[in-house]
């Protein structure tokens, strides 16, 4: 029998021919010495190292069997398989080198024992051996190698196997013998068993053997053919086996067609199982199992449908909600582009009547600041002519103000020196007959009506001066303020339609008017229409409660509405902070220090900013240190003069009455810081207090050499007192 190829597509059919008649040939046998003595069978195959002997000659016929068994070797045997091979010699170091490269199987896969590894080692152990590098997987002619030598078996026939190498090992041998055996030594069937191993078959020459020894190997072939033409062989491959085997020269048998005769590579196709009939029950509730998944199926898909319209109707309603945010938000953004160019005209606005504004307020203080100056002048002139009385002065500190020496007018008339002698005595005089007319000191006693004229304040003025100042005041009142708003438009003509335009905002976007923070913006856009309102005011003479003015009206109402009852006060408070604060700090310089009636008057106001501007912060405290310090100014103004004086002793009736109306002219001043009590600090009035008490009204004073200086110092001391309770 052949064996299979390594590669399953590279068979060459052997095809029948038909039979020729047998040809005689002579072959030629040498004999060896060897053999003729030991008289035994000569083995086909031998080496070439025959000894030279006789050579004998037969004739032997050749059938036609032997040769198509000449024409099954292959071609690409080497000469040392076809010829006699030449003598081989092996040394101890040519069997070294071949027991070290010949693999052995190592002892791991020996122990394997019967699991897939094993037999894989057993069934391919010339592919399998671990030992050789590269070599893992069986190929094709091992695996074609394997099928064949099962067939074998199991059809009993006794196989050798040959691990593919020859044994080194001098003490085992094989169950069939050293393989390395000399001609003369060849035993047994005289090497049949090896030329079979290789060949396939035996090699005889009898006529009757050869032929069933043919049919056996033409079955053989033809098995190997089936089995070639069960692979999925492709007409390329097919077509190439064809074309080799008319290269070789061998003749395709022809065959009848068979139409009805399968496909050589039919498969029939694999006939399901009989399965037995379901039964009613089964089914009925199968289909009820089924009538249940599609009425839970029918129910998941309503409620699906119902989400769906619910969804949709949502989508319609939120598709309505930012239609109407968009129109919100595009009326929105229009408004806040609308109320920006409006600010920003607003702002050119005041920027450009602020300036004419402050130089109305400056005109109606110079009218009112006019008088101030004539009354403080006039009570420092009749205080300075007191103290000459009883004191001496130097003549730096009762200069005149205005001329160093005298002048001479056009007509020769020398000029009168404030500080002179008939001066004095002209306003002496005076001042007793204003005395006389207002205060009507003609009951009183001499103590009484001198202390009387010295609490006097004398800050009458005429009646020119009143009425010039009237009408002035009421001039820029009305006309220069007309002319001022003469030029403005409509939008901006008046605090109520500026108060309408923020509060429109304040109503209709309330959130964003509280993130920008609007109450604290918006006194800067109201002080110029409040300042306007109050430019011919006089807080220190004609007093005016806040709630009673316009502006103050307005803004209260500022953010009240049906949906937001909400007054902005703060904006209110900012607006006094801003407004009424700066406008009397301006006036304080026109206060009267000495006037009961101006001091309380001007605590009303500041009462009246205490209750919008709380006490602890920075515009009131800075409102009460500037007035503290106007009235330190008036109020010490002849602290530096008192320091230099020097009292006269052994007054008389007129000097003693002059030295206590000039007592009397000085506690005035703790009289009227009385009022100051509730709104500035109490360390700011005592120090003031103490400066009156001690640098003004001591140095004066003589208990111990006018005993009623006594009484007077008593008198100041307790009204220093309740100053500072």
């Amino acid at each position: 029998m052949f064996k299979k190829p390594s590669r399953t597509k590279n068979i060459r059919r052997k095809v029948e021919t038909e039979e020729e008649p047998s040809e005689e040939v002579v072959i030629k046998k040498t004999l060896t010495s060897a053999d003729k003595k030991k008289k035994t069978k000569v083995s086909v195959l031998s080496f070439d190292d025959e000894e030279e002997g006789d050579v004998e000659e037969f004739q032997v016929k050749k059938s036609r069997a032997s040769k198509s068994v000449q024409l099954q070797i292959p071609d690409n045997l080497t000469p040392m398989e076809t010829e006699t091979s030449t003598t081989s010699h092996y040394d101890a170091e040519s069997l070294k080198k071949l027991r070290a490269g010949t693999p052995s199987l190592p002892a791991s896969v020996k122990t394997l024992g019967n699991d897939g590894q094993a037999l894989l080692h057993e069934k391919f152990p010339s592919t399998m051996n671990p030992t050789v590098d590269g070599v893992g997987i069986p190929d094709a002619g091992a695996i074609l190698a394997a099928k064949k030598k099962r067939e074998q078996m199991r059809k009993g026939i006794s196989i050798t196997e040959d691990d593919g190498f020859i044994s080194l090992n001098d003490t085992e041998e094989d169950k069939t013998g050293s393989r390395l055996t000399r001609e003369e030594d060849d035993i047994g069937d005289d090497g049949e068993a090896e030329f079979e191993k290789y060949v396939g078959d035996k090699f005889t020459l009898n006529k009757g053997s050869a032929k069933s020894q043919e049919k056996e190997r033409r079955a053989g072939v033809r098995e190997l053919i089936e089995e070639a033409e069960d692979d999925n062989q492709s007409e390329d491959m097919e077509r190439w086996e064809e074309e080799m085997m008319k290269y070789g020269g061998a003749r395709a048998q022809t065959k009848d067609f068979d139409p009805y005769a399968p496909p050589l590579n039919y498969r029939p196709a694999q006939i399901p199982e009989s399965s037995p009939l379901p039964v009613l029950s089964d089914v009925m509730k199968s289909l009820d199992i089924n009538t249940e998944q599609v009425t839970e199926s029918m129910n998941h898909y309503k409620s699906n449908l119902e989400e769906s319209l619910k969804t949709l109707e949502n989508s319609h309603i939120v598709e309505a909600d930012l239609t109407k945010e968009i129109n919100k938000a595009s009326k929105r953004y229009n408004y806040f582009q609308e109320l920006a160019q409006y600010v920003n005209d607003l702002g050119e606005l005041l920027d450009a009547k602020f300036p004419e504004l402050e130089k109305l307020e400056s005109q109606v203080h110079d009218v009112i600041a006019t008088k101030t100056e004539v009354v403080t002048a006039r009570r420092w002139q009749h205080n300075l002519d007191d103290l000459c009385l009883f004191a001496d002065i130097p003549a730096s500190s009762q200069m005149d103000e205005d001329m160093d020496e005298p002048e001479v007018d056009e007509f020769g008339r020398v000029r009168e020196l404030r500080n002179s002698d008939a001066a004095r005595e002209r306003r002496r005089a005076e001042r007793l007959g204003r005395v006389q007319q207002q205060a009507g000191l003609d009951d009183l006693e001499a103590d009484e009506a001198v202390r009387e004229q010295g609490l006097w304040t004398d800050d009458e003025m005429g009646e020119d001066y009143s009425v010039q100042k009237d009408t002035k005041l009421a001039s820029i009142q009305t006309e220069k303020l007309d002319e001022l708003m003469s030029d403005v438009g409509a939008e901006f003509k008046s605090l109520r339609i500026v108060k309408d335009k923020f509060e429109a905002w304040k109503l209709e976007y309330y959130d964003d008017y509280q993130k920008a923070y609007g109450s604290l913006s918006l006194p800067g856009a109201f002080e110029f229409y409040v300042r306007s309102e109050l430019v011919s005011w006089d807080p220190f003479s004609d007093p005016m409660d806040f709630d009673s003015m316009q502006w103050h009206s307005i803004l209260s109402e500022y953010g009240v509405s049906v949906e937001h009852e909400d007054p902005d006060i703060e904006m209110l408070n900012k607006v006094v902070e801003k407004s009424m604060v700066k406008k009397v700090k301006s006036m304080l310089d026109t206060l009267n220090a000495a006037s009961s009636r101006d001091m309380r008057y001007a605590s009303q106001v500041i009462e009246q900013i205490s209750y919008y501007v709380d006490t602890h912060e920075k515009a009131y405290k800075d409102l009460c240190d500037e007035l503290m310090q106007v009235l330190e100014k008036q109020m010490l103004r002849f602290a530096d003069t008192l320091e230099n004086i020097i009292l006269k002793s052994d007054l008389q009736g007129q000097q003693i009455e002059a030295k206590h109306r000039f007592f009397w002219s000085q506690c005035k001043y703790l009289k009227t810081l009385m009022v100051w009590r509730r709104h500035v600090p109490k360390f700011q009035l005592d120090r003031l207090g103490d400066m009156i008490m001690y640098r003004v009204i001591t140095p004066i004073l003589k208990p111990e050499t006018y005993p009623a200086d006594l009484h007077l110092q008593n008198e100041a001391i307790l009204l220093l007192s309740h100053l500072k309770k």
